[in-house]
């Protein structure tokens, strides 16, 4: 009997499609997860009353597919919000998988507008697949929880270590920052660096299971995340960032540092949601801004 360290994060996954090319690279991972884990997949499309014929045999030819690698199940809903229709979908466990890009439908410009809203307000981490992640090397190598010095973002750490436990692969933790940060003079960096450096190693020292950790300092967090988890010499499997955290460079949240890295990262992200009264707060913020 497994122990809770060890269990599946999800009990099955859920990829909205729209019938587009971009849509169905959140296939890459979810299919790579099911060959792992051994979890249910299911493909959902959003239609309204006259697309439903259309879409379900779209759906069929997927499962058809993808046949010799799971038992893919097929899932037409009859909604006029996307959000809605994907959230029909979401069982207690599922985990929602799904691509940065799209046609329309479902899965039209996730970082966006309405999706983005969605995946802010869930109760739960979803994996995110952008542009730039292709068939090669998927889900291989490190799983990197992205901290960037607040409590907010050290949500990323528990999912992380639980999919690290899961698929069998080492977990470190990455702070990202600003160069001098909190209005440090360049005389000051050094002292800073070893302040950060001494949060982080401290940190995975308390949680136990951390492989590795390191600091990185760029004017672009997002820049530094993309070209870290782009190196040969440690690959990475995925990132894990959350959609609200307070430092020197501002929040790190959908719309800004994880929408940038979901967008140019060679691998899918994992996004954690902030926590209801987070996301509550920018609700509010959005509408004031707006």
């Amino acid at each position: 009997m497994e122990t809770p360290e060890t269990e599946t994060p999800f009990t099955d996954i859920l990829v909205p499609l729209d019938g587009s090319p971009a849509a169905e690279r959140a296939l890459i991972p979810a299919l790579e997860l099911v060959r792992r884990t051994g979890v249910p997949l299911r493909v959902l499309s959003r239609a309204l009353a006259d697309e439903k014929e259309t879409l379900a045999t779209y759906l069929a030819g997927v499962a058809d597919r993808h046949a010799t690698v799971a038992d893919v199940e097929t899932q037409v809903v009859d909604r006029e919000s996307i959000p809605d229709a994907i959230a029909d979908g979401l069982g207690p466990g599922t985990l929602l998988c799904m691509s940065s890009h799209g046609r329309g439908g479902v899965a039209r410009a996730v970082m966006g507008s309405i999706a983005e809203a969605f995946l802010r307000t869930l109760d739960r981490p979803a994996l995110v697949v952008g542009p730039n992640v292709t068939d090669g090397a998927i889900l291989t190598g490190r799983i990197v929880a992205c901290i960037d010095g607040s409590r907010e973002s050290e949500r990323t750490i528990e999912p992380a270590r639980r999919w690290a436990a899961a698929l069998d692969l080492p977990l470190w933790l990455m702070e990202v920052g600003e160069p001098g940060r909190r209005g440090r003079q360049p005389e000051a960096v050094t002292s800073g660096d070893m302040v950060e450096s001494g949060h982080v190693a401290g940190l995975a020292g308390r949680l136990g299971g951390v492989k590795a950790w390191d600091v990185l300092h760029d004017k672009d967090p997002a820049h530094a995340l993309v070209a870290m988890a782009a190196t040969a010499t440690e690959p990475t499997a995925l990132l894990v960032m959350a959609t609200h955290g307070r430092t020197g460079w501002d929040r790190l949240r959908l719309g800004s540092v994880t929408t940038a890295t979901v967008h140019a990262a060679t691998v899918p992200v994992l996004v954690v949601p902030a926590a209801p009264h987070a996301a509550a707060e920018d609700t509010v913020e959005d509408t004031a801004e707006g």
